[in-house]
């Protein structure tokens, strides 16, 4: 069985097309879990139509939220994802392949843009999935927040998300969790998901951000805690 764990902060916007994805999967062995930190708009109402699982969460934070999820999952595979995104039908069902040999802890995938803009696509095809290629060669895991997958008794071995950080932690946990088995990056695993972000801080500002936290995080050894902003 497999565990999707979708993190929620007023998302009426998004949430309608995401979980309308996920119901039409030609997998069917799968549960989803919204884990909401007090949503004012429709988002419970919307979620309440597709799962019986909703969880409240007070505290912000994207580790937070998804480990809170994994504890009340019920799948051998844990999906993590958000809720601005759309997945093809055969989604949930090469995830699940992959996850057959045994050895795999981790399987991730890239992510093209839902806003069908030439320089979104360019972007997110470069830092999603050229880069996660190249850096995989390196023995360096880039995994996107929407798009990743772990094999719960591996996610629970390696000491879960990082819940003092406010970002990065989608990139740091897989590169833990693959001391105990393969990862694997699967480029035709793509999904597709927001560029609101890009949209409104714009792409140079967010790639300096987060190049500062990869410093930060792999050099200097700093938490990402209070000094970097959090995105919900």
């Amino acid at each position: 069985m497999i565990s999707i764990v979708i993190p929620t902060l007023n998302e009426e916007r998004f949430l309608p097309g995401c979980l309308e994805s996920l119901s039409q999967q030609t997998f069917k062995d799968f549960e989803i879990i919204i884990v909401d930190s007090g949503s004012k708009d429709a988002t419970l109402r919307i979620a309440r139509k597709y799962t019986k699982k909703i969880v409240y969460e007070p505290k912000l934070g994207f580790a937070i939220a998804k480990n809170r999820g994994a504890k009340e999952a019920r799948g051998d595979i844990l999906v993590f994802t958000d809720a601005d995104s759309l997945y093809p039908g055969s989604w949930l069902e090469s995830i699940a392949k992959h996850f057959e040999d045994r050895d795999v802890v981790a399987v991730g995938g890239p992510l093209v843009p839902i806003e069908n803009r030439l320089r979104h696509r360019l972007m997110f095809k470069l830092t999603t999935d050229y880069i996660a290629r190249v850096m995989k060669v390196f023995g360096f895991v880039i995994f996107q927040a929407p798009n990743s997958s772990f094999r719960r008794d591996a996610f629970e071995k390696a000491g879960r998300f990082n819940e003092k950080m406010r970002m990065l932690e989608d990139n740091e946990f897989p590169n833990r969790i693959k001391k105990l088995g393969k990862v694997v990056f699967d480029p035709s695993l793509a999904i597709q998901s927001s560029a609101r972000r890009f949209e409104k801080v714009g792409y140079f500002m967010e790639t300096l951000r987060y190049w500062k936290a990869y410093f930060d995080l792999y050099v200097l050894k700093k938490s990402l805690s209070e000094e970097y902003k959090l995105y919900r």
